[in-house]
């Protein structure tokens, strides 16, 4: 059987003193004769430091009781342990603790480490980041233990009364969800309390254009900067690409009626076949321009391009919160419209989660309820 673990302060283990002539306090963790130890990264006199804990100085009372509470989370990593009827020896101890793996872990130190030590992506850390400094502002110091059914909801609640934007609170929940998987492998966790709550779809934040307004744009006698604009948002139509993706597109990304190319945001590469989608209308801009670089080369910035693409979508009747990313959403909503598969629809898109491409789903059924609306307007009139 395994014994109690016994803490206890001890000064200068190592018999070194700084330049300042201060030693190093450790927590020694002591069980059955052995030994482990923590810093506490705290440095003080020799003769400030007597049966255990600091003395004589102006602000000891005030160090004796944060050094307390350094004892005290060590300790709460062990006792998490036995609840669960788990025995503590001290290499479990020494590696739950270090590396915040335990139930007594603090949510913002197991997410860091487990998205450090991931192969994610730098903007997927950032993420992260920003979903961990926000539940530390919702509830700060949350243990993985802390988080069950009902502070999920809790914090659901708190992210709508914030006042954030719809697809951005699903984000988050998304995020603290996977980051409680990744407890529940690593048997910190029994259950993910997101096994018994529904997160919602995300929603579409942009508009799309119509098959017909499509039609209609692409038959407009446009020159100059118009006529460019227009054909790369048609690009941006029939491939997908988001606009940092058309801006960088070079005749090396097609070849035999195929575009391939890694994909600027994500890094992800995309293999779209353009001469079957939208009746290889692609290649025909490509035979208009001849080098597509003639083109992607001379768009200028994302938002000089919105404000000529403005007036051009107004000729169309399109809606007016469409901008130029609303081709990527023409993209995917028109071929979703075709029955065309979401995992097809996702390698197209270059999105690593179906979750994202689901959106679609709900552009399609906001259409459907539109059209009632408006067939039901006509009956009553």
């Amino acid at each position: 059987m395994i014994n109690k673990i016994r803490y206890r302060l001890v000064f200068n283990r190592a018999h070194r003193l700084n330049k300042r002539g201060e030693g190093l306090i450790e927590i020694e963790c002591s069980q059955q004769g052995r030994r482990i130890y923590f810093s506490t990264h705290t440095y003080c006199l020799p003769e400030h430091f007597k049966s255990g804990s600091v003395c004589d100085m102006p602000n000891a009372d005030g160090l004796n009781y944060a050094l307390y509470l350094m004892i005290q989370d060590v300790e709460k990593v062990e006792l998490e342990y036995i609840k669960r009827g788990v025995p503590v020896s001290l290499p479990i101890l020494k590696e739950a603790v270090r590396a915040h793996i335990s139930p007594a872990a603090k949510l913002s130190e197991f997410g860091m480490q487990v998205v450090e030590q991931s192969e994610r992506k730098e903007l997927t850390k950032l993420n992260y980041q920003t979903l961990l400094n926000n539940i530390e502002r919702f509830r700060k110091g949350t243990l993985l233990t802390d988080i069950d059914y009902q502070f999920v909801v809790s914090y659901d609640k708190w992210l709508r009364e914030s006042g954030i934007m719809h697809n951005t609170r699903i984000s988050r929940l998304r995020l603290l969800r996977a980051l409680l998987n990744e407890a529940v492998k690593r048997d910190i966790l029994t259950v993910n309390p997101f096994n018994r709550f529904r997160i919602q779809q995300m929603v579409s934040k942009k508009g799309y254009i119509t098959k017909e307004q499509l039609q209609k744009l692409e038959r407009l006698s446009l020159k100059g900067v118009e006529d460019r604009v227009r054909d790369a948002f048609l690009i941006g139509c029939y491939t997908g690409l988001r606009f940092s993706d058309i801006v960088s597109l070079r005749p090396e990304h097609i070849k035999d009626g195929w575009l391939v190319k890694k994909m600027v945001k994500t890094g992800f590469v995309v293999e779209i076949p353009i001469a079957d989608l939208f009746e290889g209308k692609m290649l025909l801009l490509l035979e208009k321009y001849g080098n597509i670089d003639k083109l992607t080369k001379s768009l200028g910035s994302n938002s000089s391009v919105n404000k000529v693409l403005r007036g051009i979508l107004d000729r169309i009747g399109a809606d007016a919160k469409i901008t130029f990313h609303s081709s990527r959403h023409t993209f995917a909503t028109l071929l979703g419209q075709k029955d065309t598969k979401l995992t097809t629809l996702q390698k197209l898109l270059g999105h690593q989660k179906l979750q994202t491409t689901e959106i679609y789903n709900e552009v399609d059924r906001q259409a459907i309820i539109n059209d009632i609306k408006k067939t039901t307007k006509k009956k009553k009139s």
